[in-house]
């Protein structure tokens, strides 16, 4: 008969000596697991050999395996950047395809234009001033730049930033001029509201959300439709960007774009028109400088 007494699997005495393997394996692992948990000083003794005798060998496989983390690495940024190569191939492509339809729009518009006799809007010419101060109340939403009739303002030229309308100037000094919000409760502007142009008057009332007055009957207006200026009585030009329509209890309402509340910087408009006359005459600064004695100040790029 063979003999299987080596075997872990044998017979000796007829009990398997596997079981009694396992269980003092069993033993062994918890005592290690409770002495680690006690944090027993031969535990840490032993594990602060087996780290001394280890660390070399994990060195030399950390430093072995470098090359591939890095191989690795790099071939997952070629894939990224195939990916985007291809993405931005498409990307073109489609512009490609928005460049010939705008370049044939404008070819009409210039053939319509032509064809009509339109007359070109005329570029308005800018200055960008500091906002040194700001007057905020319950009622009354104003502010200072640091320009006036020497550079070239009138009362009722538009204010705007970089994200949209801001207000007019009402008051214009010598070297300051006084800024009417959008907000304050003074304030009113022509606007159209959404895709079918709804006309509308922007009223402020000091809470900083102003509110859509005047709006023709069966006309529809939504939350979210964009409101810009709408040029009608000619103090704005026609288009300027405002905000959006929110809906609310009182009718609906208008978020403007621009932070009235920060502001830092301002674009002032030198938007003439015949209606500016009648406002910048009936401004204080101007009648200040004509009780004065002085001339009337040059229009922007002319000689005084």
């Amino acid at each position: 008969m063979h003999d299987d007494s080596f075997l872990l699997t044998g017979r000796e005495g007829g009990r398997p000596r596997f079981g009694v393997l396992m269980g003092v394996l069993l033993l062994v692992s918890a005592g290690l697991m409770v002495l680690s948990r006690l944090e027993h000083s031969y535990v840490r003794v032993l594990r602060g050999h087996l780290t001394d005798a280890l660390a070399p060998a994990l060195s030399m496989t950390a430093a072995a395996v470098a090359p591939l983390k890095t191989l690795a690495g790099r071939l997952g940024q070629q894939l990224d950047a195939a990916e985007d190569h291809e993405r931005l191939k498409r990307e073109l492509q489609e512009l490609e395809s928005w460049k010939r339809r705008a370049g044939e729009l404008e070819r009409r518009f210039g053939d319509l234009a032509h064809a009509s006799r339109l007359v070109p809007e005329p570029v308005v010419p800018f200055v960008t001033a500091r906002v040194v101060a700001m007057s905020t109340g319950t009622f009354t939403y104003s502010a200072i730049v640091a320009a006036g009739r020497s550079h070239g303002l009138k009362a009722g030229f538009p204010v705007v930033n970089a994200d949209g309308l801001v207000g007019r100037i009402v008051d214009a000094g010598e070297a300051s001029a006084r800024l009417l919000l959008a907000t304050d409760q003074a304030s009113r502007i022509p606007v159209q509201v959404g895709a079918s142009s709804v006309r509308a008057i922007m009223a402020g009332d000091g809470r900083g959300m102003p509110r859509l007055q005047h709006v023709g009957q069966g006309t529809e207006i939504k939350a979210g439709d964009a409101v810009v200026t709408s040029g009608v009585g000619g103090l704005f030009p026609r288009g300027l960007r405002v905000g959006e329509v929110i809906a609310s209890g009182e009718g609906p309402r208008v978020r403007l774009h621009a932070n009235t509340d920060a502001l830092d910087y301002v674009i002032v408009m030198f938007f003439e028109t015949p209606t500016l006359d009648l406002t910048d005459a009936a401004s204080p600064a101007r009648a200040r400088r004509e009780l004065a004695g002085k001339p009337p100040l040059a229009k922007p790029g002319e000689q005084p």
